[in-house]
C-alpha cells in the first residue's frame, strides 16, 4: 500500500524534561500547517571507516550522531480571539522566544519577543499517513514572508533528536490548534512603516537568525540555541529624496541611524499581528524596476538596545 504524500500532519507537545518524550500524543497540538518539506529524517556527521588494502572501492560510512532536521511552513496569522496563543506559538517559543499573554478585559494580547536563556523545547510527531517519526528535544530557528498581494507565512528549520519512524500513533488524542485564516497583504489589511513614514511595500521579510547546532558529547546529545542574528529586507516604491531621503538613513561612514519598522497586518480582533523593531539599521540600499516604477531594496538589521533581548517582537491581538 503506498503511503500518499498527502496525508501528512504534525502535532506538538512542550517538553518538562529536554529530550524526554510522553507515551502518546495525549495533551498535543496538532499544527495547521501550510507545508511540510520532506527535511533529513536521519541527518548527522558521517565519517568513512577506512583501512588500508590491495584492492580500489569505497569504505564503509559511519553516522557519529544521528539527529532529525524537518521544515514546516505555519500561516501568519493569529488564534481568532483575542488574549488566545495562535497554535503554532509554541514553535515560536523553542526557537528562543518568550510568550507573555495579558488577559486584562479590552488589552487582551500575546506577545512573543527574544530571550537569551532558559530555552524551552519540545517533541514533534510528524505523522506521513501510516507512519510517524517521534522527535524530541526540539529546537530551530524562523524565518517570516509578507509579500503584497500574497498570503503571509512563517517558516520553521526544526532540529532534534533522533528515533526510528515507527507506525502512526492515535492523532485523535491529540487536540487542533487555534488558528485564524491568514488574509493577503494588501492596502486593506496591512501597513508598514520605516522611521515612521508610511512606506508602500512590495515585500517584506524577517530571520531571526538563530544558531541552532546539534550537540553529541560524552553523558550528553541535545540541540542548543547559541546566537542570534535578527534581520531582514524589504522592497518598497522610492520616494522621492523631498518626502524621505533614504540614501541619509543608509548611510554609516559616519554615523548609524537606528529607526523602528513596524509590520501591522490584520483588522479582525483576535487576528491582527505586529512585528516590529525599535532600533532597525538600514543596512544596504539598491534600487529595482516594479511594474515600471523605482523600487528600492533595503537591507534590515534589528538590533538590541541597552535593555537587551528586545530586538523585534512580535505581538497578536
Amino acid at each position: 500500500m503506498p503511503i500518499k504524500w498527502r496525508k501528512r500532519l504534525v502535532a506538538v507537545k512542550k517538553e518538562s524534561t529536554y529530550g524526554q518524550g510522553s507515551a502518546d500524543m495525549t495533551g498535543a497540538t496538532i499544527l495547521e500547517v501550510v507545508m511540510m518539506e520532506g527535511g533529513n529524517p536521519y541527518a548527522g556527521n558521517t565519517v568513512d571507516r577506512e583501512r588500508m588494502r590491495n584492492g580500489l572501492g569505497g569504505f564503509e560510512q559511519v553516522n557519529t550522531g544521528p539527529y532529525v532536521e524537518r521544515s514546516l511552513r505555519t500561516p501568519l496569522s493569529g488564534s481568532g480571539t483575542k488574549g488566545e496563543p495562535p497554535g503554532s506559538g509554541l514553535l515560536l517559543r523553542v526557537c528562543g522566544f518568550s510568550e507573555t499573554i495579558n488577559s486584562e478585559a479590552g488589552s487582551e494580547s500575546v506577545t512573543y519577543a527574544p530571550v537569551s536563556k532558559g530555552f524551552e523545547s519540545l517533541e514533534m510527531w510528524w505523522l506521513e499517513d501510516t507512519q510517524q517519526q517521534h522527535v524530541t528535544g526540539v529546537r530551530g530557528t524562523a524565518s517570516i514572508t509578507t509579500d503584497s498581494q500574497g498570503l503571509p507565512y512563517i517558516q520553521y528549520q526544526l532540529r532534534g533528536l533522533y528515533q526510528r519512524p515507527e507506525a502512526a500513533g492515535d492523532a485523535s488524542v491529540a487536540t487542533k490548534g487555534a488558528q485564524a485564516k491568514e488574509l493577503p497583504v494588501n492596502k486593506q489589511n496591512s501597513q508598514f512603516s520605516i522611521d515612521g513614514n508610511q512606506a508602500r511595500m512590495s515585500s517584506f521579510s524577517l530571520d531571526l537568525g538563530i544558531e541552532y547546532p546539534y550537540r553529541n558529547l560524552t553523558s550528553y546529545e541535545g540541540v542548543e540555541l547559541t546566537d542570534r542574528q535578527v534581520s531582514g529586507s524589504t522592497n518598497i516604491e522610492a520616494p522621492d529624496l523631498a518626502t524621505v531621503d533614504y540614501f541619509a538613513k543608509v548611510e554609516s561612514h559616519q554615523a548609524q541611524a537606528l529607526v523602528p519598522v513596524v509590520l501591522t497586518h490584520g483588522t479582525a480582533e483576535g487576528n491582527i499581528v505586529e512585528i516590529s523593531g525599535q532600533q532597525v539599521q538600514l543596512s544596504s540600499i539598491s534600487p529595482s524596476e516594479n511594474q515600471g516604477i523605482m523600487h528600492y531594496d533595503l537591507g534590515l538589521r534589528f538590533l538590541p538596545s541597552a535593555a537587551e533581548d528586545d530586538d523585534v517582537s512580535i505581538v497578536f491581538t
